[in-house]
């Protein structure tokens, strides 16, 4: 393995299978994230480290593609590197593996550094400690994109931001956004159809308290979603595209 790569293995817990036996959508996301904090983290520019230095990770953008769901009391693992640090966006790839160490998906996840007090993006350039870490080398998927507004959105729901939804920093947890729009996803879509490639931009933060406004659209096997917050800040966009 590319000593520039990092790999962790993961196990599916019973509380993260939906009803067809797959792996949550939001917890295979979970699983993808933690493996980069982890990397992160082993690297020493992870959070606690970050967070010292006044500055902290926020994920931009992340697509997920999957050949295949790991199911309840599996094991499967994550294979991580960065591509590259440009201005604002850094790049971070993963391939995800059976137990048997066949391929089963793809990540590819853009992350910008942020500072804790003002909230504004750091310089990536002014940071040479992490561009060691840059390997060049791109992933297996396509780089997330920019989703754009919807044309033709119906509200499918909605959401009061509560406790369970907050991470250590106060603000949402990136994988609530994802239940948020799966809740409100046909069931029969969720349990019979394949999800062959999953994209989210995270554009604002959602507050403790505040009701979020679900609106989705659907184009053949593809639902756009776009997450809305009291004050009409549209705080996160996603796609879910399923197979024919």
């Amino acid at each position: 393995m590319n000593p520039l790569h990092q790999k962790y293995d993961f196990f599916v817990y019973p509380q993260e299978i939906d009803g067809a036996s797959n792996l949550r959508l939001s917890a295979l996301e979970c699983a993808i994230l933690n493996a980069a904090g982890l990397a992160a983290e082993d690297n020493g520019f992870g959070a606690p480290e970050m967070i010292e230095q006044g500055v902290t990770w926020v994920l931009s953008r992340l697509a997920i593609e999957m050949k295949s769901l790991p199911k309840q009391y599996e094991q499967f693992s994550i294979e991580t590197w960065v591509e590259d640090y440009g201005r604002l966006l850094t790049t971070r790839h993963f391939n995800l593996f059976d137990k048997a160490g066949n391929t089963i998906g793809h990540a590819c996840s853009l992350w910008a550094l942020i500072d804790v007090k003002n909230r504004r993006p750091v310089n990536l350039q002014t940071r040479p400690d992490l561009a060691r870490f840059a390997s060049g080398e791109a992933g297996m998927i396509e780089k997330p994109g920019k989703i754009d507004d919807l044309k033709e959105g119906q509200k499918a729901g909605e959401h009061i931001v509560a406790y369970s939804d907050l991470d250590y920093n106060n603000h949402t947890n990136s994988m609530k956004y994802v239940d948020w729009m799966a809740d409100v996803l046909p069931l029969e879509v969720m349990y019979e159809k394949k999800i062959s490639r999953f994209e989210i931009n995270y554009l604002h933060e959602a507050r403790y308290g505040e009701t979020i406004e679900i609106f989705s659209q659907q184009e053949g096997n593809t639902y756009l979603f776009d997450l809305v917050s009291s004050e009409g800040r549209s705080l996160c966009k996603a796609k879910f595209q399923f197979e024919a």
